[in-house]
C-alpha cells in the first residue's frame, strides 16, 4: 500500500456533447409531449366540464370525476384524445424540437 496519492480521472466530461440531430429532437419532442399529454387529458376534461357546467361545478374535482365515471365509465375521462394527441404530435413536437 503507497501512502502517496493517486491521480483519479474526472467523473464530468470536459467537452460538451454535440446535440442529437433535428429529426431526433422532433421525435423526442413529439413522444414527450404525447406521453404527457395522455396522463394530464383526463383533468383537463373533468376540468373544462367544471367550468362549462354549474351542476359539476358545485361537485368539485372529485365529485365531478366521479360523477363522469360513473355515469359514462373510465373512457370518458380520455375523450378528445385523438386531438389532444395531434396537437401536441405536431404543435409542440416543433416548437421544443426546433428551440436549440
Amino acid at each position: 500500500m503507497s501512502l502517496t496519492p493517486q491521480r483519479q480521472t474526472p467523473l464530468l466530461a470536459t467537452a460538451a456533447a454535440a446535440p442529437p440531430p433535428l429529426l431526433q429532437q422532433l421525435g423526442m419532442a413529439g413522444c414527450a409531449a404525447v406521453i404527457t399529454v395522455t396522463f394530464i387529458h383526463p383533468i383537463d376534461v373533468v376540468k373544462t366540464r367544471i367550468q362549462v357546467s354549474s351542476e359539476y361545478g358545485k361537485l368539485g374535482m372529485a365529485g365531478s370525476t366521479k360523477k363522469i365515471v360513473g355515469a359514462e365509465g373510465v373512457g370518458a375521462l380520455w375523450k378528445g384524445i385523438n386531438a389532444a394527441w395531434l396537437r401536441e404530435s405536431s404543435y409542440t413536437s416543433l416548437r421544443l424540437g426546433l428551440y436549440e
